[in-house]
């Protein structure tokens, strides 16, 4: 697997993300304030470029979940995730490594 960061301000990180097999997904994240003094609200999106990327098992969500999990802020105190098939297609059928 292979991401290049792209632009990052103090309210938006994006990156592109080459998986395994040479799919391309342009991945976003953008960090939203919130009222609590420590706490933010943070939309992600994975885009792919291939309209065959429908049938990758989601690859797409995956790509966003692995990033949460493995900076650890899953485990923090407050993390809400809110997605649903409308939102993220394949979210249900995922096979995240």
């Amino acid at each position: 697997f292979f991401t290049q960061l792209g632009p990052v301000t103090p309210t938006c990180i994006q990156a592109n993300h080459t998986s395994a097999v040479g799919q391309m997904e342009a991945v976003n994240f953008t960090i939203i304030p919130t009222t609590m003094a420590t706490g933010c609200h943070v939309q992600g999106s994975s885009v792919s470029a291939s309209w065959f990327s429908l049938f990758d098992n989601g690859t797409n969500y995956c790509n966003l979940r692995n990033i949460m999990k493995g900076s650890g802020l899953t485990k923090a105190p407050g993390f809400v995730e809110f997605t649903n098939e409308w939102l993220c297609l394949g979210c249900v059928i995922t096979a995240c490594k």
